[in-house]
């Protein structure tokens, strides 16, 4: 993937890399895939369909970072509600319930880039385990805080360690898929699954949430986020044979955010954190104006049913088409797929629109991950993806403040309006970063 000559890095002796390097030519040089061997089906033809998830499955050493990372990943979907609930449950009102909330999110935003690029320098292994200690001890002293009256603010800072203790579990994994299967044609599917786990994640954690705080104790969500996180990040640390190369060359200079693509990508993932957010509060409102609150959920479970439906479809084949028409496409279809909830004003017709909307939300950000991991040199591999998480964190907040507004002073479809403009934005940005994603990647420092 890489250009010039290889860097002088530490590899341990039972890695088995799956592919050989390949440079990417500006452009449409992303839909050329390599033939023979190199694609991992028997006689040298392409793999296909379900083939394509068996081979990335079974590719050595790679279930030892898949679960312990899914493990690690499942609290990014439970950890707001259950703050929430558990913060509302020791007399809080709402308002300082969210705020910890979002201050936890921020200490994750801020904190996840820094933290993968030392884990780019000094390895996975030793930030997983320093942020599982941090993390265990901070959620703990957060949660008996709560219990025993401490005074407001200090749970705000303990709000933010917790946050920022907790690593970019999704980009390290992408990074250790990327060292696996580099040159492959079946990347495209790991990054597929990869995004289909975290739509399941953001449909199933906070029902997990939920029922853990009202069904068992207040508390419950908390600690059942904590033990995933701490214990998955363990299991993810012990998995030295899959943990990416590090640099052994001079400390890179400026931040992998501008690399190649990442800052444009990051534009892109940064609109797409605001039009999610939009939706969220756009739904929210949607089914409040028409007095059926109870089913926000399922709404938004049917767009996450969309993404995930169109991410396992669209990791199971080859495509013609380039990763950046792709990324073009996808995010095009994302903005006009929202575009008729401004005129819905029914439950099971929105059921429909939100689940077809959602379609477009895997193939756009596996085609994003693919041109960031395709344009920057394997050592900057884990920042540059760890800015993606960051850009959605700081999208989903900004698009749920301004469409929360918009739901407030005209109503839902004015708040879906907003997810439409952002979409719209989205694409602007892709389109005008074209040349920008589709240059190689710069060669790895000697």
């Amino acid at each position: 993937m890489t250009a010039g000559p290889e860097p002088d890095i530490d590899v341990p002796a039972d890695r088995v890399p799956v592919g050989a390097p390949v440079d990417r030519a500006p452009d449409g040089a992303h839909d050329a895939e390599p033939d023979g061997a190199r694609n991992g089906a028997p006689g040298g033809g392409a793999p296909s369909g379900v083939n394509r998830y068996r081979l990335a499955l079974t590719t050595p050493g790679a279930l030892r970072f898949v679960i312990p990372g899914l493990l690690a990943r499942f609290p990014i979907g439970m950890t707001g509600i259950s703050i929430l609930l558990f913060i509302r449950s020791v007399g809080y009102e709402f308002g300082t319930a969210g705020a910890l909330s979002a201050t936890s999110a921020v200490g994750f935003a801020v904190a996840a880039p820094q933290l993968a690029r030392l884990a780019d320098r000094i390895g996975q292994r030793r930030i997983l385990l320093a942020c599982a200690a941090v993390g265990a001890v901070d959620g703990a002293l957060f949660v008996l805080s709560a219990l025993r009256g401490a005074p407001l603010w200090t749970l705000f800072p303990a709000a933010a360690v917790m946050g920022a203790a907790t690593p970019a579990i999704g980009s390290m994994v992408r990074a250790r898929w990327s060292g696996l299967l580099s040159g492959s044609p079946i990347m495209s599917t790991a990054f597929a699954l990869e995004s289909v786990v975290d739509e399941v994640i953001f449909i199933f954690g906070p029902i997990v949430a939920t029922f853990l705080a009202t069904g068992v104790d207040p508390a419950a969500g908390i600690v059942c986020s904590l033990v995933l996180v701490c214990g998955g990040s363990v299991l993810l640390a012990l998995g030295t044979a899959t943990e990416p190369p590090r640099s052994t060359g001079p400390r890179p200079a400026g931040s992998a955010l501008f690399l190649g693509p990442v800052a444009v990508i990051s534009g892109v993932n940064l609109c797409f954190g605001a039009m999610w957010g939009s939706i969220d509060m756009a739904t929210v409102a949607f089914t409040t104006e028409l007095h059926r609150e109870g089913l926000a959920g399922l709404l938004l479970a049917a767009y996450g049913i969309g993404s995930s439906v169109a991410g396992v479809a669209y990791g199971a084949r080859e495509w013609n088409l380039s990763t950046t028409r792709i990324l073009l496409g996808a995010t095009a279809l994302m903005a006009l797929g929202i575009a008729p909830m401004l005129l819905v004003n029914d439950v099971v017709v929105a059921v429909l629109v939100l689940s077809l909307a959602g379609a477009s939300s895997a193939p756009a950000m596996v085609a994003g991950m693919l041109l960031v991991q395709d344009g920057v040199p394997a050592s900057r591999r884990t920042e540059a993806m760890a800015w993606q998480a960051t850009a959605i964190w700081l999208g989903v907040a900004a698009g749920s403040a301004v469409s929360g507004r918009l739901a407030d002073t005209t109503g839902s479809h004015a708040a879906y309006g907003c997810a439409l403009a952002f979409g719209g934005v989205a694409f602007a940005v892709a389109a005008a970063g074209r040349q920008r994603v589709a240059v190689k990647p710069l060669p790895e420092p000697a």
